[in-house]
């Protein structure tokens, strides 16, 4: 590569961009502030006058870091510049630029701005964050920043695939969808309200009553205490049966509003998600960064076929939505689903790939586990309780069929250069991951492992911090799990290679 491919590219005089935030940022940075203490004013639980104190101090504090924040887009160079007392300079090349995503909650679409978050290649958090910039400001900052990124980045062979043919993937299209690029994925309201009944969202309301315990603190103690007194059993029984359809209820609605309006639209080399109703949303993806992509099925749908897709991107932050961070696919079909992973990773054969089944020792592990979660229990309960102890035993039925049903989900296969692995009992997860995108690999084998023979083979890439612990061979036989460690590593060195030699070129 020549010394001039590698200078950064320089903005034309009239894309250059800079300046202050949209002067609503002086009320949108105290919100966070403005609506704990009012809800901390209507529970009695603060004075007013420390309230208002804490209030002024935040209005205060915001006055002044307006004052001393700044930012400008010229020569190929992203700098924002801020610090109240200390003064902070964060510089930001374009061609290092990963994504531009924009955000626009509630409190921005009332003073109608957009906040613009900035990721760079190999950060672990937001690189740079605008917090409130104009509608038209933000939108020529994304083009200008996404457009010198594309001019930054040579051609390499290997971008090919990026640019592959998806129009076989069969979702219902959105009317009035004007987006630029090719829509591959439209969620309808029915679709959303199917996707909460069975997406689990259910931790919600235990979210919401940790709230409550905390702004309420000892009352709501007493309220529950005070339950069995005031109700009859069967009225207890009713009210947690209204509490669970309450749950449900409300995973509905959280669902519909957070995805509402979903879209995955393909133009050239990035995907591009926008969702939301109350916290509209815009994320970018660069194609050329997509590391593995998975398909999820929870216990209540996998009996539905339904199944949702994320990916992992490499350097992607995680955000503040760890929940969401990487869905491309919120609710599908199972076919569906595999036939947009397909479509993104280039390779149509991933899904009709027949994994292959672990061996028989796996399951003998999953029933010894089984066992032990079963004879525990019942040695106590038998202590205390004497012979009533015993039925504890009924806990070996379902913890037989987990152990069973684990074992089940357990498998690898290969098509075309794309490793496929699934396990997960609660959550079964189906990661695709290109070899190519091997970083390093690791074989670790426990003693129980070793004691049956088996080992488990890391395949590691580079992603985004999350709940899910990253692809893996889990329980393969010794043997085998060398030869493919050998096998993968081999082919790892041999993309190094290949690698070092198109930079030399």
């Amino acid at each position: 590569m020549s010394p001039a491919s590698e200078a950064a590219p320089v903005i034309p005089a009239a894309q250059e961009l800079g300046g202050r935030l949209h002067p609503a940022v002086l009320v949108i940075w105290p919100f966070s502030q403005i609506v704990p203490l009012a809800i901390l004013l209507l529970t009695d639980t603060v004075a007013a006058a420390f309230a208002g104190v804490a209030l002024a101090l935040a209005i205060a504090s915001g006055v002044v870091r307006y004052l001393r924040f700044s930012w400008r887009l010229a020569e190929g160079i992203l700098v924002i510049e801020q610090g109240l007392v200390s003064r902070r300079r964060r510089v930001i090349p374009i061609e290092r630029i990963q994504s531009v995503d924009l955000v626009r909650r509630v409190r921005h679409r009332i003073f109608g701005v957009v906040e613009v978050r900035i990721e760079a290649v190999g950060g672990s958090d937001t690189e740079g964050k605008l917090d409130a910039l104009s509608v038209a400001d933000a939108e020529r900052l994304r083009a200008a920043l996404l457009a010198a990124r594309r001019t930054a980045r040579p051609a390499r062979p290997g971008d090919a695939a990026a640019t592959v043919d998806t129009a076989t993937v069969a979702y219902p299209e959105a009317p009035g969808d004007a987006a630029a690029g090719e829509q591959l994925v439209a969620m309808r309201p029915a679709q959303l309200v199917l996707a909460g009944l069975t997406g689990g969202r259910v931790g919600v309301a235990v979210a919401l009553l940790g709230a409550a315990q905390q702004l309420l603190g000892e009352r709501l103690g007493r309220l529950f205490t005070d339950l069995p007194q005031r109700f009859s059993p069967a009225a207890l029984v009713g009210l947690g049966a209204g509490l669970l359809l309450a749950s449900f209820v409300l995973s509905v609605i959280v669902t519909t509003v957070a995805y509402w309006e979903f879209r995955l639209v393909r133009d050239d080399d990035e995907l591009r998600v926008s969702r939301g109703l109350l916290e509209q949303r815009l994320d970018t993806i660069p194609l050329r960064r997509v590391q593995a992509l998975r398909i999820e099925q929870n216990l209540l749908r996998r009996p539905l076929s339904l199944a949702a897709v994320k990916v992992d991107v490499a350097g992607k932050a995680g955000g503040d939505d760890t929940r969401s961070a990487g869905l491309l696919l919120p609710l599908g079909t199972l076919n569906q689903a595999q036939t947009l992973v397909g479509a993104l990773l280039a390779t149509p054969t991933v899904a009709d790939v027949t994994l292959r089944p672990m061996p028989r020792a796996a399951l003998r592990r999953r029933l010894s586990r089984a066992a032990v979660v079963t004879v525990a229990p019942t040695a106590v309960a038998g202590g205390f309780l004497g012979p009533p102890g015993l039925l504890a035993l009924l806990i070996a039925v379902p913890a037989v069929l987990g152990a069973r049903s684990a074992y089940q989900a357990l498998g690898e296969g290969e098509a075309g250069g794309v490793l496929v692995t699934r396990s997960g009992l609660l959550v079964r997860r189906t990661a695709y991951v290109p070899v190519g995108n091997l970083q390093s690999l690791a074989l670790t084998a426990s003693p129980f492992q070793r004691r049956a023979g088996l080992a488990t083979v890391e395949l590691q890439i580079p992603r985004s911090p999350g709940v899910w612990g990253g692809p893996q061979l889990l329980d393969v036989e010794r043997d085998r799990a060398e030869t493919v460690l050998r096998r993968l590593a081999a082919e790892l060195v041999r993309g190094v290679r290949r690698s070092d030699e198109l930079h030399l070129t």
